[in-house]
């Protein structure tokens, strides 16, 4: 039995719209699941600074934590980085505004909390 290529051209083509149409971007294809795009207004969650942003979200760093604090917290939450990698993540997140960090008189070192 020989099948026809153009019906089957057809088929596809409306099986991919239906997809597409399904996944709420028509016209576009779908983003990677489980993984936020970069695209401007959104953030990523992938890496140091992504988990350190997931931190934020739940609320984990209302209060001013050290990098030993926040690497153990990240630890507990399955994601696994270096201390420079962290330190890297949280300096970054300080310059784009959304953490603020100080020195304590006490402790050696930087204190991080999100940025009121």
């Amino acid at each position: 039995m020989k099948k026809d290529p153009q019906k089957i051209v057809e088929q596809i083509n409306l099986l991919v719209s239906e997809l597409a149409t399904l996944a709420g971007a028509p016209g576009n294809r779908p983003a990677a699941q489980g993984k936020t795009t970069s695209s401007k207004g959104e953030k990523k969650t992938s890496g140091a600074t992504g988990g350190i942003r997931v931190l934020i979200e739940d609320g984990k760093l209302d209060s001013p934590k050290q990098l030993p604090e926040i690497a153990e917290i990240l630890k507990q939450e399955g994601r696994h980085y270096s201390a420079p990698t962290i330190s890297m993540g949280l300096l970054n997140l300080v310059k784009e505004r959304t953490l603020t960090r100080f020195r304590d008189k006490d402790v050696k070192g930087w204190k991080y909390v999100i940025r009121r």
